[in-house]
């Protein structure tokens, strides 16, 4: 296997964190900007990569020791040497509110398969950070996402209906089409 300083790609990164983790046991799926960055093949730069795990950040940190990454302060984790940082958030926290589905094994990577959110799930989760925040960075990044492929709408505005968000949707909605 090659080291992570020749692979530092979002895509190679992430199949080999999300394998280091899987192979200690842990549940861990893509989340953020990342999958942002994916879906739109680059157009969009995500930052450091999010992970949505459901482990004590103690296990984290013993399974990713091996593969360089030590404990940052909060919830990151960093590989000193090529710059890297991670991040990592409860499952829940990560997904709010969001029922969510995972989409396995897209984009296939030479390293492997990654777990990473659906298309429609990315999209209601920066969508909420829209709501909520009135976050224009999320806003972007939900246009970004949905520009890139299809979606489900249907169950984008279901889902922001149940919310409560229907106003805010309808931004959502006039920025995706001026695109």
């Amino acid at each position: 296997m090659k080291n992570i300083e020749e692979r530092n790609e979002i895509k190679n990164l992430a199949s080999l964190v999300l394998g280091t983790l899987q192979n200690a046991g842990i549940d861990a799926v893509l989340a953020g900007g990342s999958c942002v960055s994916i879906y739109s093949k680059g157009k969009y730069a995500s930052g450091e990569p999010v992970f949505a795990v459901n482990a004590k950040i103690e296990d984290i940190e013993e399974a990713l020791e091996p593969i360089g990454f030590k404990k940052a302060p909060g919830a990151y984790f960093e590989k000193y040497e090529c710059g890297l940082v991670l991040e990592f958030q409860p499952l829940a926290a990560a997904l709010g509110k969001v029922s969510h589905s995972r989409k396995s094994g897209v984009p296939r990577v030479a390293t492997g398969n990654i777990q990473i959110l659906s298309r429609t799930d990315c999209i209601k989760v920066d969508l909420a950070e829209f709501f909520l925040r009135k976050d224009r960075v999320s806003l972007e990044q939900s246009v970004q996402a949905a520009k890139s492929g299809i979606f489900d709408l249907k169950e984008v505005e279901r889902w922001s209906k149940h919310e409560g968000h229907l106003e805010s949707l309808r931004e959502f909605l006039e920025e995706f089409a001026k695109r």
